[in-house]
């Protein structure tokens, strides 16, 4: 007997309708339908309800050998006490907050790549003894006006954090949506895909073609100031592309806390509470190499590299780390 046979066998056996399945696993009446038809198969997270639920082993589900039905089947209606169900209303809410913090965020990332624009254009007027007498004075208006773009920026991050300040247990707690949410979450997300496969992909070429002005321009012998001028041009093709993908990947972490799948499963979530403390040392310490090296060096228009680099360091360690955890 295969998964889906089995499935249905249980359902039926236990006396629920695809729609109590369904409220019991977070999940819609239409990927109970599909299971139980063969069109798709539930995730590993999702066999372990249907165990529990059933009172079975994985094995029996998993294994097509194992045909006998291991004594009769009575659905666990069990919910702790203590776990939170989240509303219609409070799902709408919530990622209505996220679309729009998501614009907030990623606007204020890109402020901060942005921010020495100023400064190179100020320092190619010098260049050129055009506007700034001296180097010197043209060095500190551009990061004075650095360090104004840079505030603005902290000032969304600190107002999208209060904001979804009362949805931070969505991403930290266990909780179970009422019935029919988790459809219409899934709708949403199924809808919002396109979008964020598309925000990924030209997000990520405005940021691989955003250093062809600079190189080309170096390789023709193009004057230092003409260079300094590509260079905050390279920093805005950057920023746009960075825009898009921030975006896109909060707009989808939001469905993936709501759907509690992805890296916000229950496991995850333990995982994640375990390396707080390392999350937070990594990245504080990398913002620190990143303005030391871009200030004592005056390289924005490369430094910015940092960050990517920090990024696919930053997945390997926290794997590492983990995985030692995990022991």
């Amino acid at each position: 007997m295969i998964l889906s046979e089995k499935l249905l066998t249980l359902r039926t056996r236990a006396g629920l309708s695809q729609e109590e399945l369904a409220e019991k696993l977070n999940v819609s009446r239409q990927s109970v339908s599909k299971w139980e038809c063969g069109a798709s198969i539930p995730g590993i997270d999702k066999i372990l309800e249907i165990s529990r639920i059933y009172g079975i082993s994985t094995d029996y589900l998993l294994k097509d050998e194992m045909e006998e039905l291991p004594g009769e089947v009575v659905a666990d209606v069990y919910h702790p006490e203590d776990v939170r169900e989240i509303s219609v209303e409070t799902a709408t809410e919530y990622l209505a907050a996220v679309r729009e913090g998501a614009a907030r965020i990623a606007l204020g990332v890109g402020l901060c790549i942005v921010s020495p624009v100023p400064l190179l254009i100020f320092t190619g007027m010098s260049e050129s003894g055009l506007v700034f007498p001296t180097d010197d004075i043209a060095a500190g208006v551009g990061t004075g006006v650095l360090l104004a773009i840079v505030a603005a920026a902290v000032l969304l991050f600190v107002l999208n954090g209060l904001r979804l300040n009362e949805y931070e247990y969505l991403e930290k707690e266990e909780f179970r949506l009422s019935y029919g949410v988790a459809g219409i979450v899934e709708k949403e997300e199924k809808e919002f895909r396109p979008v964020f496969y598309q925000g990924i992909a030209f997000g990520a070429a405005l940021c691989v073609i955003s250093c062809v002005p600079v190189v080309v321009a170096n390789a023709a012998g193009a004057a230092d100031s003409l260079l300094i001028y590509l260079s905050g041009l390279l920093l805005v093709l950057v920023a746009l592309g960075v825009y898009l993908i921030v975006r896109a990947a909060i707009r989808k972490g939001g469905y993936d806390r709501m759907l509690q799948q992805g890296d916000y499963t229950q496991e995850k979530k333990r995982e994640n509470k375990r390396l707080e403390v390392f999350d937070g040392a990594y990245w504080g310490i990398i913002t620190a190499v990143y303005l030391g090296v871009s200030f004592v060096c005056m390289n924005w228009y490369i430094s910015w590299v940092i960050w990517p680099v920090a990024g696919v360091i930053f997945a390997v360690v926290r794997s590492i780390v983990s995985a030692m955890n995990g022991r």
